[in-house]
């Protein structure tokens, strides 16, 4: 997919360091739980993440610096879910401790 489509990728920033940094970013977003614009038949046929952004670009639902998610709210949300994890986790181990 990304051959047939680089050129089109390539169009909508200024240089293809520039679109491996957005792509790669939304990578990120999408590995960390941001919904997806893709259909659901479209995402399921492929688990690569940065395929998936490029795909997501490549459609246009998508555009560069709009509808991605902020670095410092995705920073925040990371940082909450992670300590949620680690608090579960927690609990779990105190709980088997009590049994």
């Amino acid at each position: 997919m990304a051959e047939k489509d680089i050129d089109k990728l390539l169009s909508m920033t200024d240089s293809k360091y520039r679109l491996s940094v957005v792509v790669a970013k939304r990578a990120i977003q999408l590995r960390s739980g941001a919904p997806s614009t893709l259909p659901t038949d479209v995402k399921a046929r492929t688990r690569n993440l940065v395929t998936q952004s490029m795909r997501e670009l490549a459609t246009g639902k998508l555009k560069i610096g709009q509808n991605m998610m902020d670095e410092d709210r995705f920073i925040q949300d990371y940082q909450r879910q992670r300590q949620a994890q680690l608090q579960a986790q927690l609990n779990a181990e105190r709980e088997r401790e009590r049994d």
